[in-house]
């Protein structure tokens, strides 16, 4: 399975980076990316997880912006 979109603790998330990685393993996952609001600061616990479990990890990030005066999500990967 393929999940490009998991957050964790360092955002709204409620498992810490390697938890949702082990999780997401657990689930049959084989691809996924860590894409925490505007932080990149679960990545390095979270690719190590992945190395751990056999998991592909993509580096991500879900940043906030402004758009005609709404708040928007823009998903980065790689």
């Amino acid at each position: 399975g393929v999940d490009l979109h998991l957050h964790s603790t360092c955002s709204d998330g409620v498992l810490a980076p390697a938890d949702v990685v082990a999780l997401a393993a657990d689930c049959g996952v084989r691809l996924c990316a860590l894409t925490d609001h505007d932080s990149v600061a679960g990545l390095g616990a979270a690719a190590a997880a992945a190395r751990a479990r056999g998991v592909a990890l993509v580096p991500g990030v879900e940043l906030s912006a402004r758009w005609e005066g709404r708040t928007v999500h823009v998903v980065g990967l790689g």
